[in-house]
C-alpha cells in the first residue's frame, strides 16, 4: 500500500468531490480516480459510494479514513523522531547507583537532564554496589552508573562528581558520641557492621585497608544491604559502622554520626562504557560539568 494512494483517498473523503480532491493533490481527475480504484482494489472492499452527482464515504470508508490518517501522521513524523533519537532528544537512559549516600548527586544529575531533554526517560536500577554496577555495565544492561571508587575500569569512562569523607556511624548512648570527630584507632575494640562482603562494596574495601594502616583488622560482626540498614543496627546496638557522611540526611533515630579524621574519603563517579552507542548518553555525559559545578 503506497503513501500516495493513501493521500490521494484522505483528499477525496475530505472534499467529497473528485474534481476539488485532484486540485488540491494538484493532479488530473483520471489518475486520481485510479489511484483510488488501485487502493479499494487491494483493500478489497468499497471505500466511495460513487453517484453522478455526489460522492460518500461507506463504512468500510469510514474506518479506512480514521487509520489512514494515523499512519499518514506516523510516516510524516518517523523522519523527525529518527534525527531526534540520533541526537538523543528520545529514548531512554538506563542509570545504576548505589544508593541512598548518592541520592542528592542522582536527583541533580536526573533535575538538569530532564530539563535539557525532556523526553529521554530515565530508568532507574537500584541500590546496588560499586562491584555490581561494573558487572552490570560490562554485561550492558545500564547504561550508566554512579558508583563509588576505585573500582577496575577496564573498558569503562569514569568522571569523578564528588568526595565524601567517611563518618562513623555511632549508637547515641557511645562514650564517643558526644565527641566533634572520632580517629579509626578510637574505633579498634569495635565491632562493625559492614555492607555485604560478596557483593563488590568499594566502602568496605576502603574501610578495610585504612584501618589496616593504623595497626588493627576491623571486626565484622554483621552485615546490612545498604546504609539505611546499616544505621538502623547501629541505632539498635548491634555495632558500629563506617559510612559516607553523605548519608547524614537519612537522620536515623538513636543514631550519631561522626567524621573519622584519619580514614580516606570515597569518591562518587559516573561511569560508562566506552563503546556504548546510545545517542541519549552523549547527552548525560555532557552535563557533568554543569553537575560539578553546582555541587
Amino acid at each position: 500500500m503506497e503513501l500516495r494512494h493513501l493521500r490521494a483517498f484522505i483528499a477525496v473523503a475530505e472534499e467529497l468531490n473528485f474534481r476539488r480532491a485532484a486540485v488540491r493533490l494538484h493532479m488530473s481527475q483520471p489518475p486520481l480516480s485510479q489511484q483510488i480504484k488501485r487502493l479499494e482494489h487491494e483493500v478489497g472492499v468499497a471505500l466511495l459510494h460513487r453517484t453522478t452527482r455526489q460522492v460518500a464515504l461507506t463504512a468500510a470508508g469510514e474506518a479506512f479514513l480514521v487509520e489512514a490518517r494515523k499512519t499518514l501522521k506516523a510516516a510524516q513524523a518517523a523522519p523527525r523522531v529518527a534525527r531526534q533519537a540520533a541526537a538523543g532528544e528520545i529514548g531512554s537512559i538506563r542509570l545504576g547507583f548505589s544508593g541512598p549516600t548518592s541520592y542528592q548527586v542522582l536527583l541533580l544529575i536526573v533535575r538538569k537532564f530532564r530539563e535539557r531533554f525532556p523526553q529521554v526517560r530515565f530508568d532507574i536500577v537500584s541500590p546496588l554496589l560499586g562491584g555490581e554496577l561494573v558487572g552490570l555495565l560490562n554485561r550492558q544492561d545500564v547504561d550508566a552508573g554512579l558508583l563509588r571508587l576505585p573500582i577496575s575500569a577496564s573498558g569503562l569512562r569514569v568522571r569523578e562528581l564528588q568526595r565524601h569523607p567517611l563518618a562513623a556511624a555511632l549508637p547515641a548512648g557511645h562514650p564517643l558520641a558526644g565527641d566533634a570527630e572520632v580517629v579509626l584507632p578510637d574505633l579498634r575494640e569495635e565491632g562493625f557492621i559492614s555492607y555485604p562482603a560478596d557483593r563488590g562494596s568499594v566502602v568496605n574495601q576502603v574501610v578495610q585497608a585504612a584501618c589496616l594502616q593504623h595497626g588493627f583488622r576491623p571486626e565484622f560482626v554483621q552485615e546490612a544491604p545498604d546504609t539505611h540498614t546499616i544505621l538502623s543496627l547501629v541505632g539498635a546496638g548491634a555495632g558500629v559502622g563506617l559510612v559516607p557522611l553523605s548519608a547524614g540526611h537519612l537522620e536515623v533515630p538513636g543514631v550519631v554520626l561522626l567524621p573519622v579524621r584519619d580514614a580516606p574519603v570515597v569518591p562518587l563517579a559516573l561511569a560508562w562504557r566506552e563503546d556504548d552507542p546510545n545517542p541519549a548518553l552523549r547527552g548525560l555525559v555532557g552535563l557533568l560539568d554543569e553537575v560539578v559545578a553546582e555541587l
